[in-house]
């Protein structure tokens, strides 16, 4: 893991050691122009900032009406929990010392609460980069502090601001940056997008960098993010997130020297609401089940990935991706790669074995829409607790990389072939795709490629109405 940890901690924030700046001839404060070009190192380092050299501020454990923290009051001293029930500003330079496990909560249901952070950066005539960040750092760097709660009832605006040696949570969710919704229930599909982040900061987090729990997330005009030298044993991700709000993962999110690169998603939800996993360039890793489904009736939800996006799941029972859990919440799954980067199904183990994870299961799916082209599925065919469908041994049980379930009255086929392009290897289970329904329809083997390492039956043939032996003379028998 990268050492970032010496920035942290320091009351002069490093700015002590650095000579003035140019004179600036542009200023940006908080906007994209013309101070857009700052780095991760301009942050931390602050270098556009003077030394603190006044006795400080200490602050009580409620901010009950607005007010303004200022660089002349530095450093702003945090030593309990704080409750942010009004609007706190934050000028550019100015410095919060955060005492250990300590969390700075934005709203404090029923009672609304607003973070302004706004850091500046001046660019000289010369083109020299210079920040004047708002920074919330560890009292002591041995001791850090907890976290920046935005609540259901809280909004944020975060723009030149570090936030360092933070994420020690004793109770409650972890991460430096925790980004709240509205916990339980529906929700009605709706999401909190209640923090703008606009080239913020994140390091040396003891746990995640970022949090987006409960359906809170960022701003759409969310910018640049980086999470650096953050993580631990227990939370080595840089982000996490729910499936259904992936998508609004700010755009420009870069990350280094984690304790391991990757957006870790899990939720206690059996549904979403339509997403889109992005390329970001690091790969998802998925704990548990993702049901791809609404949490009412009527609607139907869509998950797409992008082009050279990699899903690794974790070795748990029934891990995989759910399209659609009934007739009234059905889903679809849009995994359209291309040949120069293709979608990885794989598993997240640091030692993969066939069956480490389950599949992807269409179970309640309308008969068109799904896609998924030029992918690679691996590691898949892990216990699915259900048997019926795949017409071979082991009790023509449906452990596969892929099953596909018959819809309606009738448990009808697709309409045609989605899966097209594909590669399949590492397949646990007696059958790689499974054609789960009855009668006649598209043949799955047509376009794909199956490895070594995979069942002799790559797709099994759709059962028949026969009474009794339901895969009657089609049992044991496969299209390829």
């Amino acid at each position: 893991m990268k050492n970032v940890i010496a920035f942290a901690g320091l009351v002069s924030l490093a700015a002590a050691c650095s000579s003035p700046s140019p004179a600036p001839s542009g200023t940006d404060a908080g906007g994209t122009t013309p101070g857009g070009n700052v780095t991760a190192d301009d942050l931390a380092l602050a270098r556009g900032c003077p030394a603190s050299t006044g006795p400080g501020t200490d602050h009580a454990s409620t901010l009950s009406a607005d007010e303004t923290w200022s660089p002349s009051g530095n450093p702003h001293r945090v030593p309990n929990n704080l409750s942010i029930e009004a609007t706190l500003t934050l000028d550019p330079c100015t410095v919060v010392l955060v005492g250990k496990q300590v969390t700075i909560n934005v709203g404090n249901s029923p009672k609304a609460g607003r973070i302004v952070a706004k850091g500046a950066v001046d660019v000289a005539a010369d083109g020299t980069v210079s920040a004047r960040p708002v920074t919330f750092d560890a009292a002591d760097a041995a001791s850090p502090w907890a976290q920046l709660f935005v609540s259901a009832t809280g909004t944020a605006e975060l723009s030149v601001v570090a936030l360092k040696n933070s994420g020690d949570i004793v109770v409650g969710e972890a991460g430096a940056l925790r980004v709240g919704g509205i916990a339980g229930g529906t929700n009605n599909g709706e999401v909190t997008k209640s923090t703008k982040l606009d080239r913020v900061l994140v390091e040396a987090s003891r746990s995640f960098g970022i949090n987006f729990d409960a359906w809170g997330t960022a701003t759409d005009d969310s910018a640049k993010v980086w999470v650096r030298g953050s993580g631990s044993d227990k939370y080595p991700y840089p982000v996490r997130v729910e499936p259904g709000i992936a998508g609004t993962i700010p755009k420009e999110l870069v990350t280094s020297g984690n304790k391991r690169e990757a957006v870790l998603m899990n939720t206690s939800k059996a549904f979403m609401r339509d997403d889109t996993l992005r390329n970001i360039g690091i790969p998802y890793r998925q704990r548990g089940a993702m049901y791809v489904n609404s949490g009412v009736d009527g609607k139907t939800t869509t998950l797409t990935i992008e082009a050279g996006v990699t899903v690794a799941f974790e070795k748990e029972v029934g891990s995989g991706i759910y399209i659609g859990t009934s007739s009234t919440r059905q889903g679809v799954l849009v995994a359209a790669g291309t040949a120069e980067a293709p979608i990885t199904f794989t598993s997240a183990n640091e030692t993969k074995a066939a069956g480490d994870w389950m599949s992807l299961y269409f179970k309640n799916t309308p008969t068109s829409g799904n896609k998924i082209s030029h992918a690679k599925i691996e590691y898949a065919g892990g216990d699915s607790t259900t048997s019926g469908f795949g017409c071979g041994p082991q009790d023509a049980n449906n452990d596969s990389a892929i099953f596909i379930q018959g819809q309606g009255a009738d448990e009808a086929g697709p309409d045609s072939v989605f899966v097209d392009n594909t590669s399949f290897d590492h397949t646990a289970g007696a059958t790689v795709i499974v054609s789960g329904w009855y009668g006649d329809g598209p043949n799955f083997a047509t376009g794909n490629t199956f490895g070594a390492a995979t069942p002799a039956c790559k797709v099994s043939q759709p059962r028949t109405k026969a009474p009794g032996d339901f895969c009657a003379n089609r049992r044991g028998i496969c299209w390829n």
